[in-house]
């Protein structure tokens, strides 16, 4: 008869219930893997799509008459384009013209420049020095159970931009909400003239309209010859080829054929637009000039196919354009520039018909797209996921666009970046603005810099505090006080961190901030007179001594770090009347240039540390606990000290759990939230100032996944730093396994 494989007397039912605990053991180890890897994957599934390249798609093509501009309702269903007689209005679904616009004002004169504006106003010049200004409106129609989009054309005014009736090239016109309007043109002979009006007011509503004329070409000229170079010197200047007014009227810019842009301020009509300065933004023509959204980025596009922008910055107490950034130029002269009204996004077109997607703040070429004609006319759809293209040939381009994170990158990401306002390049959070025009602006470096920094502050605190607590209370702790200290640091970890977050925030601050100086003093002041107190003791006498080893060296240590504490908290306002004459935080502030916030890093090193205290002494005091007592008596017996053996048999050996127990501490301070949350700023400042706040990763989280558009840029960006957090906290934790194996296969062979 065979033997068993199990032990005499295990009955057939325990075998069975042996069987089935390892199988649902394994299951469960299985499963926890398995849901780690689930997390994972969701989480990185989510953060993905914002690296996904933008697809284009080439939807119908068109035949329209006008090559001068185009333009569509907020819907993406209806179209119009601005030709040599007036505006085609068309359907974009079956390209057929709905109605042609031929008003009167053109009867006899001919379309030979347009320029669209923001809320569909076109501004058409004419071969004759006329500037007909009018206005697109689109109006919802539900009569038939759908959506329909229907069109209207008005016209507003006819303005004579040029009294010598010479015909308009390039034309620009704003208008405000004051009824303020400037219109200005390049005529065929390269002359630059601009139109003042304004609504005068009278005593029983809007008076006349008050309109003046400027010629700026001779102006223009003495102005960059600073009035004092002959005439001779005009051909140096070259002439203008591009004109842009920006929509709060404040600015005219003029490009040239010499890659020179010229700005001049504008007032009220009375005054005639004054002179700023000029910049050199390319050695070639200045091809093509527009605004990014926001009317702060400059797009400027030269005869070599070279796109930057440009905006002011401060230099010497004085503010003047500088080049920002650089995008992957075209082949050929950049014609065109449309922006999109959504986000930070341009398209450029070159003479050769190419047609390519940039964005402002990645400074990224995201797609060139090439086409067999020249570009005439080009917009972006009104939600930025699409956009027309008008060809010479008469060809009006759908395009379907799909780039829902445009603004996303790796050096948006993880490097500086120069912002719109900023002096330089700069690492900065800041997920929402004011307005729709708001630069997003995502780095997530100081977030990592501030988590790092919460991190380093909290073991600062905790790391020697738990260690040292549990060499003491394992080493050289009564049974009586080792039966005291452990359970009640254990029932530390239980304290919920919202709670230690509400009383770090709400009396922890505060009171630091009021005894400041004495807080700093107990950094100093204690380890010393711990120390000294130590070194004294060993004089005492041995009466003194016996007694209070029999209650416990623990309590006469708690009481003079008491006394120590107390002393410090005392002088610290005497202190600081004789040193900083009662104003240490002012000559913090002022003299030494350190800022200081309530709620900073020293409060959360505190309170943070408090919480990762208990966890790091219980696996070091086990650690240590577990290291065979033969060791100790060994040591003991060949005359060491109990604290040499400590430090040099027993500490050795518990090294392996030491280090785990740091690693296991630093993950629990690098994924802390509620604490960070409650007892600092929540400011992602870049500075390792223990005094000022920080914003963590988790923190963040909290903070802004509650606000953030389900899937929209933010929420991913957020899944992505969550993705960033679990990926550091795996190899943290993965480094410190490695280790530990080889700290404990080291010292097993001792």
């Amino acid at each position: 008869m065979s033997e068993k494989p199990y032990k005499r007397g295990i009955t057939p039912r325990a075998r069975i219930f042996d069987w089935l605990a390892g199988r649902f053991i394994s299951f469960g180890g299985i499963g926890i893997i398995a849901a780690v890897l689930g997390i994972f994957v969701f989480v990185l599934a989510e953060a993905w799509p914002l690296f996904r390249s933008p697809e284009i798609t080439a939807e119908k093509t068109h035949q329209v008459v006008g090559p001068f501009a185009i333009g569509l309702d907020p819907y993406y269903q209806t179209a119009y384009a601005v030709g040599p007689q007036g505006v085609d209005l068309l359907r974009l679904d079956d390209g057929q013209v709905i109605r042609r616009e031929r008003p009167a004002e053109l009867v006899g004169r001919e379309v030979t420049a347009a320029q669209r504006m923001p809320n569909d106003v076109l501004a058409l010049g004419t071969d004759d020095g006329h500037l007909l200004v009018a206005r697109i409106l689109f109006q919802l129609d539900y009569s038939s159970g759908q959506r329909q989009v229907v069109t209207q054309f008005a016209v507003e005014r006819l303005i004579a931009v040029d009294p010598a009736g010479e015909s308009l090239v390039q034309v620009a016109f704003r208008e405000g909400d004051d009824g303020r309007s400037v219109a200005a043109a390049i005529t065929a002979s390269g002359r630059l003239v601009v139109m003042m009006a304004e609504q005068q007011q009278g005593l029983l509503g809007p008076g006349e309209r008050q309109a003046r004329q400027y010629e700026l070409t001779a102006n223009f000229d003495d102005s960059t010859t600073r009035l004092s170079s002959p005439k001779s010197e005009l051909a140096e200047v070259g002439k203008a080829t591009q004109v842009l007014l920006d929509g709060r009227i404040r600015q005219l810019l003029v490009g040239t054929d010499q890659g020179r842009v010229y700005e001049w301020r504008l007032g009220g009509v009375e005054q005639a637009p004054a002179f700023v300065g000029h910049i050199a933004v390319s050695e070639v023509a200045v091809s093509a000039l527009g605004y990014a959204l926001g009317e702060v980025s400059l797009v400027v596009g030269d005869a070599a196919g070279r796109v930057s922008t440009w905006f002011k910055v401060e230099e010497d107490g004085q503010r003047s354009y500088r080049k920002i950034h650089a995008f992957v130029p075209h082949a050929s002269a950049v014609t065109h520039i449309a922006a999109s009204a959504r986000d930070k996004q341009f398209l450029t077109a070159d003479a050769e018909g190419t047609i390519a997607l940039h964005h402002l703040t990645s400074e990224q070429t995201t797609f060139q797209l090439r086409d067999d004609s020249p570009v005439t006319a080009l917009v972006f759809a009104p939600k930025a996921d699409g956009f027309l293209a008008l060809g010479q040939d008469g060809r009006l381009r759908r395009f379907a666009l799909d780039h829902p994170h445009p603004e996303i990158s790796a050096a948006v990401l993880f490097g500086s970046i120069w912002y719109e306002g900023y002096g330089s390049r700069e690492y900065v959070w800041q997920s929402t603005g004011g307005t729709d025009e708001f630069e997003p602006k995502l780095s997530l470096v100081p977030l990592i810099l501030g988590t790092a920094k919460g991190t380093f502050y909290a073991l600062l605190f905790a790391l020697p505090l738990a260690v040292l607590a549990a060499i003491y209370t394992a080493e050289f702790a009564s049974p009586r006080v080792q039966g005291l200290v452990k359970p009640s640091v254990e029932v530390m970890a239980s304290l919920p961190s919202v709670i230690l977050g509400f009383l770090a925030g709400l009396w922890l601050a505060p009171l630091l901030e009021s005894h400041l100086l004495g807080t700093l003093l107990l950094l100093p002041a204690v380890p010393t007179v711990v120390i000294a107190a130590a070194w004294a003791w060993q004089y005492a006498p041995e009466a003194w001594v016996r007694q209070v080893a029999r209650v416990g060296e623990i309590y006469l240590l708690g009481a003079v770090t008491l006394l120590v504490a107390w002393l410090a908290y005392a002088l610290g306002p005497v202190f600081e009347d004789l040193a900083f004459d009662g104003h240490f935080l002012r000559w913090l502030r002022q003299d030494a240039g350190v800022g200081y916030d309530q709620r900073n890093c020293l409060v959360v090193g505190f309170a943070m540390g408090f919480a990762v205290v208990p966890l790091i002494f219980t696996i070091c005091e086990d650690a240590l606990s577990s290291v065979p007592s033969h060791l100790r008596a060994g040591s003991l017996a060949l005359g060491a000290t109990p604290w040499q053996t400590a430090i040099k048999v027993v500490l050795p050996m518990a090294l392996p759990g030491i280090f785990s127990a740091a690693m296991i501490g630093l993950g629990r301070a690098i994924g802390e939230t509620m604490i960070v949350l409650m007892a600092t700023g929540n400011t992602p400042i870049m500075d390792w100032n223990i005094f000022n706040g920080m914003r963590t990763i988790s923190a963040n989280i909290a903070v802004e996944l509650p606000e953030a558009p389900h899937q929209g840029t933010l929420y991913r960006v957020l899944f992505l730093s969550g993705l960033l957090l679990f990926m550091v906290t795996f190899f943290i934790n993965s480094l410190a396994e490695i280790v530990r194996q080889r700290l404990r296969d080291k010292y097993n062979r001792l």
